[in-house]
């Protein structure tokens, strides 16, 4: 993705965040988000770019440790950012062996079955965390995905589309996936959306079930009604868009129909969790999934017009990390480009590589996390700077 030089440098910031190869702590945070599982993926990726150098046995070391955090902690929640489902895609990734950490696979194909069942039956107006990435069902399927050929987690992954399937129609015009005023936990958001919300983003809105429905679609999953949801949802989401000087953007937050909207909505996020990029990436997927070109079109133009946008000005969001910094935007950058060979957005990876190769960029203070610290800087850097396909973005559900 990078020219020659600016890949070297990358792989050398690369190298001086992970350090070298040592021995791995005994116990550590099982969560993907802050802990273990995203320091063992950095060094997982690390011994698939430069095999041979010892960041194998780390990776596995980190896993070995998250796993005893987990247990020690008793972790029950299925959620992907803070429970259990980071820990097995972390273990998945790194050895695709259906028999390593039988009991944290197990719990998570119970609750996510009960859980998938309790959202399908009473789907209309609920919390984002029940369905999103970050802590709900889209991130929970994202990890059952990935193991989607074995029966008993493709039952359990079934239950999980079903249910979003049921989320994504409407009741008298309102997206069941909608939520209630109280049932926003953030009390500004509250006072700013008294009548409810509608959340559009890739990590805790509705972007994240399209993404997982639509990645599901193009594998040959299907649930009844699952082609319909994300044809549904997509056209939805497409019409929410309003057009700037520099093209399509999305608020990250929208009233329902029919009620007063705030008087200032924010449409120049260009972060992966509630920005234009990551609404882009999820109805670029479902563009995937339909054979639809308009939908096509208006993610290429989507993010196209982020890279205008952001040329023009500096923003609050030139934090490091993935969540809602730099290096997402780097890596859903580097998505496109690969995925279209488009010479603007290629051009805009190198760019905010070299932005993140700024010194002082990344920080001590930024700590070692996935989402916001320097391992998903290392991680977005990696597969702009070689050929090692990024896997490990399932996460994010880029891809």
């Amino acid at each position: 993705m990078l020219p020659r030089g600016t890949a070297a440098a990358a792989l050398d910031s690369v190298a001086t965040l992970a350090g070298r190869p040592r021995p791995a702590p005994a116990c550590v945070r099982p969560d993907l988000d802050g802990g273990g599982p995203g320091i063992a993926l950095v060094y997982h990726q690390l011994d698939q770019s430069l095999p041979g150098q010892g960041w194998d046995a780390l990776a596995h070391g980190y896993l070995a440790a998250s796993a005893a955090g987990a247990q020690r902690l008793a972790i029950r929640s299925p959620g992907l950012f803070g429970g259990l489902a980071g820990l097995a895609f972390t273990a998945w990734t790194l050895t695709s062996d259906p028999g390593m950490l039988p009991a944290v696979h197990d719990t998570l194909v119970r609750e996510a079955t009960a859980r998938a069942r309790t959202l399908g039956d009473y789907p209309h107006g609920t919390p984002v965390r029940t369905f999103d990435v970050v802590s709900g069902l889209a991130g929970v399927g994202a990890y059952l995905l990935c193991r989607h050929h074995e029966q008993q987690t493709r039952h359990a992954l079934r239950a999980v589309l079903s249910a979003l399937v049921a989320l994504c129609r409407e009741d008298t015009g309102t997206p069941h996936w909608h939520t209630p005023a109280s049932q926003i936990r953030d009390a500004p958001t509250r006072q700013e959306f008294p009548h409810g919300m509608l959340n559009c983003g890739l990590a805790h809105g509705i972007s994240g079930p399209l993404a997982l429905l639509s990645l599901a679609l193009s594998t040959g999953i299907v649930v009844p009604g699952h082609k319909d949801a994300v044809t549904r949802t997509a056209r939805w989401l497409a019409a929410q868009h309003v057009n700037d000087a520099h093209g399509p953007t999305w608020a990250g937050k929208i009233a329902p129909a029919g009620r007063p909207a705030p008087s200032k909505l924010s449409t120049t996020s260009s972060s992966w969790c509630y920005g234009t990029p990551g609404i882009a990436r999820s109805l670029w997927l479902a563009a995937a999934a339909l054979d639809d070109p308009a939908l096509r079109d208006l993610a290429l133009q989507a993010i196209r017009a982020v890279h205008r946008r952001t040329a023009t000005r500096v923003d609050a969001h030139d934090a490091p990390g993935l969540c809602h910094g730099l290096s997402g935007l780097l890596h859903i950058t580097s998505r496109f480009a690969h995925d279209t060979k488009d010479l603007e957005l290629t051009r805009a990876a190198t760019e905010l590589t070299e932005r993140l190769l700024a010194p002082n960029t990344v920080t001590a203070a930024d700590g070692p996390g996935y989402l916001d610290g320097a391992a998903g800087v290392a991680l977005a850097l990696l597969a702009a700077a070689t050929d090692c396909p990024p896997a490990w973005d399932r996460t994010l559900l880029l891809a």
